[in-house]
């Protein structure tokens, strides 16, 4: 008998070592979405663990913003701004100063004199105009980060800390946090989601159905025989949602090739196509067969792992 909760298991194991081996390889920092929040010197955007590599996404709106970090001990601050390159996305570079408890400047970060690099983001997939970046031993005490321009205008990044860390509460937050992040931020075409979220609820609908039929059929011949007669309808569902995302993730595969995420869950869908290929030719039988089971189990599986690492590329 197929023990399901070792399997649960394994599946909760595999999309951690997953996301690991991804982050890992990639440049990875952790993401913080400050799109619309109005951060003025008396309420600024709090930055726990400095030295710890994070990234905050936010918008000039008039105003300066302003980030402040309290430690009780010394540390290593590192700060590097970034602004994204994605279409639609422009507006002037961004410049920062850093200043201790008394106001003093230590930190000055000119974007208007500095060379601005293109840099693509490898876990995220996006493109990004790398700008000035500098590293400072501090001792213990308060400080103030100032984001500006001229117009005090635009949407920027800034990175703070050195040290890549990747806990499994923030792998989690990461994944519900990057598919915002592409909307406000990168503004990606929400069409894109669209399709990629119909064809995955059309395929994974359908999947659930046949799985349902074949659990109800390991107890009832007669349910057995109604998951034959209706399994040609269900999987031509299953392959209609397939087909849709396969093409969607071919145009998102087209336009940000090195994605590493992306080219881990390229696999997985070539998985799940041939997974797809073998159902269906199991359920198009007279009935005498033993219906695909375990085949259709590891497909919902697989299914559910493409859908995760997908809203975190597209």
């Amino acid at each position: 008998m197929l023990k399901i909760p070792n399997m649960n298991s394994g599946l909760v194991a595999f999309i951690f070592v997953l996301l690991a081996v991804s982050i890992s390889t990639a440049n990875a920092h952790q993401p913080r979405l400050d799109i619309g929040t109005s951060a003025p010197i008396e309420n600024p955007i709090m930055v726990d663990d400095p030295e710890i590599s994070q990234a905050f996404y936010g918008e000039l709106d008039g105003k300066p913003v302003y980030y402040q970090i309290q430690s009780p001990q010394p540390f290593q601050l590192y700060v590097n701004l970034l602004v994204p390159t994605s279409p639609g996305q422009g507006g002037e570079l961004v410049s920062a100063q850093v200043t201790d408890s008394s106001g003093t400047a230590i930190m000055i970060l000119n974007g208007t004199n500095s060379t601005w690099t293109p840099y693509f983001e490898e876990f995220g997939g996006d493109y990004y105009l790398k700008g000035p970046e500098s590293t400072l031993n501090v001792p213990a005490g308060t400080y103030n980060i100032r984001i500006f321009n001229s117009q005090n205008q635009g949407k920027y990044s800034i990175a703070i800390g050195k040290i890549e860390a990747f806990p499994p509460n923030e792998a989690i937050t990461t994944l519900f946090t990057l598919p915002l992040l592409k909307e406000q931020f990168f503004s990606k075409p929400i069409f894109i989601l669209f399709f990629q979220f119909m064809g995955i609820v059309l395929a994974l609908g359908s999947l659930m159905t046949l799985l349902t039929l074949m659990v109800k059929s390991r107890k009832s011949d007669e349910i057995t025989s109604i998951t034959f007669r209706v399994g040609g309808i269900i999987t031509s569902l299953l392959w209609i949602g397939t087909i849709i995302t396969t093409l969607v993730w071919a145009g998102v595969m087209y336009q940000n090739p090195k994605n590493i995420l992306g080219l881990v869950n390229s696999l997985i869908l070539i998985i799940i196509l041939f997974l797809t290929w073998r159902i269906n030719s199991k359920t198009m039988g007279t009935g005498k067969e033993k219906l695909p089971f375990i085949s259709t189990f590891i497909l919902v599986i697989s299914w559910w792992i493409f859908s995760l690492l997908a809203i975190t590329v597209i």
